[in-house]
């Protein structure tokens, strides 16, 4: 094998990359025939890397054969324009197949140089973004997000690293590479939240708490959660290591009375985290209640699937003291069919609910169990499962109905997505 890509082909991908190079403010993709659509325009190669028609997701990829060795060769490389101190999202698909005589891996990594055309001394690297041979063979796809642009950055090499095992020439396809800007808008999503009055005289307000742990000062933005139906956000500013306490926040905040919606905080996060929290409070002067903690949940904690468990003596108490509410957001805008299915403790279903979620809606079921159709059914071991088509924000919640307190019930971590 020949040495290593960089040494080789540097001054044509430097070129090519002059040619080529996409605006920022065009293309999503930076890279230039990310998808091998156009054979291997764009692209700078050692000579055993050739153009395939076999691809992930449409005709066309490039196709890595060779004896490259464990320790790795650089096959193709790319250079593209990068602003400093910007997020970046890398992404791509591989085939990798299991060979008797021989496997291998591959791993994308970004070089980020202060120079235009990726000339100048590498300020640092980011990735890598990795891939090894599986059991059966497929098209795999992998995502590194949010990687961060050093300050003095203008341009980076995208370099695809790739090594095998055994002596016998190993073929393998890579398709779909994807560096395109992260959104810098990180999201927060409270699935829940109320200003209502409830049905036994208690009040629900539902309190807030955002602290900026960085040593700087920040700008984060309220909304209410609606799947981007364009509801003004209400911005705020936060100093360094402060903390931010909105008492009953949809009515102080949001101006919101007698509603129950999801809430979402929007933040840069270049400059780190930003981290908040939620209490509903139970104002009940007859039998003063707790509340109860609820989460923060990012962006990708919407799921198509969930198991909740704690339901036990919730219908069981013989003075009806329990209820459980079972809802969801869907941050979509798209709808969507979700089911809440009830089962007991032997894994029997005792009924369901279906109900269709329209984009961005937020919607409750109160008491679940009656609504499933089991009232009056033994619920000791009972458990609830969740499904949709599409991923939202489901949310459980056992209600004490003599004080109102409601406590939040996580999903079972064996269901995650």
């Amino acid at each position: 094998m020949r040495p290593s890509l960089p040494v080789r082909l540097l001054p044509i991908a430097l070129g090519l990359a002059l040619a080529w190079a996409p605006r920022l403010d065009g293309a999503e993709n930076l890279l230039v025939n990310g998808g091998f659509d156009d054979h291997l325009t764009g692209w700078s190669r050692v000579d055993e890397v050739s153009y395939s028609a076999f691809g992930a997701s449409a005709p066309g990829s490039a196709k890595v054969a060779a004896a490259i060795g464990p320790v790795g060769t650089d096959v193709l490389i790319q250079c593209v324009p990068i602003e400093p101190l910007r997020l970046y999202d890398l992404s791509a698909a591989v085939y990798l197949p299991i060979a008797p005589a021989a496997s291998g891996g591959v791993s994308l990594r970004l070089q980020f140089h202060p120079q235009p055309g990726c000339q100048g001394p590498v300020i640092r690297g980011g990735g890598p973004l990795d891939f090894e041979a599986k059991t059966p063979s497929s098209w795999q796809s992998a995502e590194r997000r949010r990687i961060p642009a050093p300050e003095g950055t203008a341009s980076a090499l995208l370099v695809v690293v790739a090594h095998t095992a055994g002596d016998d020439p190993y073929a393998f396809f890579l398709d779909d590479l994807v560096l395109r800007r992260s959104d810098e808008s990180e999201v927060l999503v409270l699935p829940t939240a109320a200003t209502v009055s409830g049905a036994r005289g208690e009040r629900f307000q539902t309190d807030v708490w955002v602290h900026n742990p960085v040593p700087a000062d920040r700008m984060f933005a309220v909304r209410i959660g609606c799947g981007g139906c364009g509801l003004t956000p209400i911005v705020h500013r936060i100093g360094p290591n402060e903390t931010r306490f909105f008492p009953d926040l949809l009515a102080s905040v949001l101006g919101r009375r007698n509603e129950a919606v999801p809430v979402e905080i929007l933040y840069d996060p270049r400059n780190g985290p930003l981290v908040a929290t939620a209490r509903v409070v139970t104002v009940n002067p007859e039998s003063p209640g707790n509340g109860a903690a609820l989460p923060f949940l990012p962006r990708d904690g919407a799921r198509t699937r969930a198991t909740y468990l704690g339901l036990s003596g919730a219908r069981g108490d013989a003075a009806g003291a329990y209820r459980v509410n079972a809802g969801a957001y869907n941050p979509g805008s798209a709808e969507v069919d979700v089911t809440f299915r009830l089962h007991d403790g032997d894994g029997r279903e005792l009924g369901s609910v279906s109900r269709r979620w329209g984009p961005g809606e937020w919607y409750q079921l109160n008491d679940v169990v009656a609504a499933a159709g089991a009232e009056g059914t033994s619920t000791e071991g009972a458990y609830l499962t969740f499904e949709s088509r599409l991923p939202v924000f489901p949310f459980v919640l056992a209600v004490d109905n003599r004080s109102g307190d409601g406590t939040w019930v996580p999903p079972a971590s064996a269901e995650e997505d």
